[in-house]
Parts: C-alpha cells; structure tokens; sequence
C-alpha cells in the first residue's frame, strides 16, 4: 500500500514537472512582437489615457505583444535618438504620436525593417505623399486638416453664440509648425471675426502662426493668440503672465488647458484635448465649458494595422500599394452630463469604444477574411453612437 501510495505521489510530480516544462516551452515559442510609441510628454493626461489603453487593455488581452515607450519626445534630434535606440532594442513597429521629419523617420525605419504609423495625427497631404509609396509606412489615422479646422471653428462659433465674452485668450500650442494645432487656431478666429462681423488687419494664417504673443481688437471683438507648449512650465508661466496682464473672459486652447487652468480665474474655458477625469473635474467646477476631444480607445483601429503589419500582412492593408489615410474625428461636450455619460464608455477596461473583440476581426492572424475595408469600416465608426451602439 505504501509503496502504491509512493508510485501514485511520483507519477503526480512527473506530471507536474512535464505541464511546467511544456508551459515553459510554449512560452519560449511565442514571438513577442515589440512595438515603440513615440510620446512628447508622458505626464500629459492623453499621452496616459493612449498608454492605458495600449498596455493596460491591448497588452492584457494580445498576450504577443510589448510596447517600448519613448521619454519626452519635443525635438527631431529626440526622436531620431529613440528611434535608433527602439530598433536596436529589437522593435518591429513604431506608433509615434508626434513627428518632426516624418520623411526622415520613415525612411530610417525602412532601412531597418522596421514599421512606421501615425495612430492618431493630421499629416500634411504634401508631406504624406512624400512617403505613401514606402512599403514600411503604413499610414495615418487621424482628423485630417478640414476636421481640425471644423474642431476650432465650432469651438469660437459657440463661445460667439453664447456671448461669453468679448475679451478672448487663444492658445496656439504649436501652429506654425503643427498642421493640427494651426488649422484649429485658424478656425477658431474665423468663428470669431465671422460672429462679430469684423476683420483683423492679419490674417487668420498669420495670426495662427505668430512665434510671439500678439493682440488684435476689431469692433467690440479682442483676441491675444498665444504660442507654445503650455505643458512645459517656464511656457506655461508664460502664458499665464501674458494672460493677467489683461485677463480675457474666455480662453480657447487648441491643446490641453490643465496646466494652467487653475491660474486662469474665472475664465471660461475651451479645449481641444481628451476625454479625461480631468477634464471631468473641470466640467464639474464650472470652469470648462467646451471640449472637443479624442478618447482613449480610438488608437485601437491603429494598433490593428501594425498587428497586421508585424504579423505579416501589411500588403494586404494597403491603398492600390500605397499607405492609407484614415479619418477619425472628435467628440465634444458643453456640460458635465454629457461629458460624463462619453467618458464612461471611452475609458472602460471592460466596457470600451473600440474592444478587444472588434479589434480582433479586423486582424487577419485571427480573422483571415479581415482586409482593408473591413478596417476602415471599423476605424470610420469612431463617432459616439456608432461605438455606443456596438456596445450593446
């Protein structure tokens, strides 16, 4: 009985030992395809909200997949060091959400056998045309000029409509060498001119891409555009020392406002951001009035396609052999209530925009009938009621 009892307790062990070793072997096996994310601030609310998304819902449920994440990415010369650092760590794709020589970039990721996409962007179409014909560039998803433009012009159209105020704060962020932030910056003071029936002797162009601060009044209408990044402090100090030397009753942002919004007193606020749980508490207080804003999940059509680029199929989601340009665009909200009921289902870990599921179908190394329609079909039902009704 005892020695029964011995061969019973040996043969449980040797099955232990051999599921451990098969389960060590499978792991073995598993190609784990690395992919950088270029990032210009990884304490900034949209940049977490991108991460969370990517590592904590995307990363949870692609058990193939590593993301490599950049430090701050503000120059080309921080770039292309990451860039070369990534490839030789062993990346097979590169998400980056800010480029300075996209041509450049592209072009050094080719050379390496190394993917390139804008996951959530608007690339200059002469800019885009310079690198659509390269194998390695898969494309850009993004709003595209004529949406970021609208994205501004709505934003002063109904700061205008509301009469907040005549006195108004602009936030340039990076207009003049940021196509987003300059169409944005350009609509808004079109909205603006366009409401009060006035013209500024500069033009909305030039205005938009002025490199210092500058004031112009029209009629009863007065705008102090201001650029640069407010997230970095000494910008930001800046900016807010520009503001109360005449502080505006309203301020329209064409990048997030938080870094600031508490030295802006009771000015109302505009932004063109993310939907985040700062955001929120903004809305809450009384201080937000307007955001137009990208969510969390909405990159997750872009991580398909370099899912399907690293895993072998980027020729099969190309546009008559050239890299795609896919629109997407933003959701807005002007109270708390709304914002709130938006917020809730771009940020869900279980319960989200883009799922697990929807991204799978997409994927050809799940789904081989997947293809390029297929994705932009997906990626162009980025609006609210579209990913609401997938949810139910």
């Amino acid at each position: 009985m005892k020695k029964l009892k011995k061969i019973i307790v040996l043969l449980l062990a040797l099955i232990l030992v051999s599921a451990m070793t098969s389960c060590a072997k499978k792991q073995e096996e598993q190609h784990i395809h690395k992919i950088g994310v270029v990032v210009y601030d990884l304490k900034d609310e949209q940049v977490q909200a991108f991460r969370e998304y990517l590592e904590g819902y995307i990363g949870k449920n692609f058990s193939d997949v590593d993301f490599l994440y950049s430090a701050e990415v503000t120059t080309e010369e921080q770039e292309m060091q990451f860039l070369n650092d990534a490839i030789a760590a062993g990346v097979e794709g590169i998400m980056a959400f800010n480029s300075f020589d996209l041509e450049k970039e592209v072009e050094l990721c080719a050379e390496n056998g190394v993917y390139f996409i804008r996951p959530s962007s608007t690339t200059a179409p002469e800019t885009f045309d310079k690198v659509a014909n390269n194998p390695y560039f898969l494309g850009y998803f993004g709003p595209g000029s004529e949406m970021e433009y609208k994205a501004g012009y709505d934003m002063g159209a109904y700061f205008a409509d509301e009469q907040m105020s005549d006195s108004y704060f602009l936030l340039s962020g990076g207009a003049g060498t940021n196509v987003m932030h300059e169409q944005r910056a350009e609509g808004m003071l079109d909205a603006l001119q366009e409401a009060y029936g006035v013209q500024f002797e500069q033009s909305s162009a030039e205005l938009a891409s002025a490199s210092e601060p500058v004031s112009v009044e029209a009629g009863n209408l007065k705008v102090t555009v201001f650029p640069g990044y407010i997230g970095v402090p000494d910008v930001g100090e800046k900016a807010v020392a520009e503001f109360e030397k005449d502080p505006a009753g309203a301020v329209m942002s064409t990048i997030p406002v938080q870094a600031i919004a508490d030295s802006l007193g009771d000015a109302s606020l505009g932004t063109v951001d993310c939907y985040t749980e700062t955001n929120g508490e903004l809305f809450k207080n009384g201080n937000l009035k307007y955001l137009c804003g990208k969510y969390e999940s909405i990159i997750g059509p872009a991580f398909a396609a370099m899912y399907n680029a690293v895993t072998g199929y980027s020729e099969d989601f190309r546009e008559d052999g050239k890299a795609f340009a896919i629109q997407q665009g933003f959701w807005t909200s002007t109270n708390y209530q709304d914002f709130q009921k938006k917020y809730e289902l771009s940020s869900g870990i279980t319960l989200n925009a883009y799922s697990y599921e929807d991204l799978l179908d997409v994927c050809k190394a799940h789904n081989p009938e997947a293809n390029l329609n297929d994705l932009k079909e997906l990626a162009g039902a980025w609006d609210f009621d579209s990913a609401a009704q997938r949810r139910k």
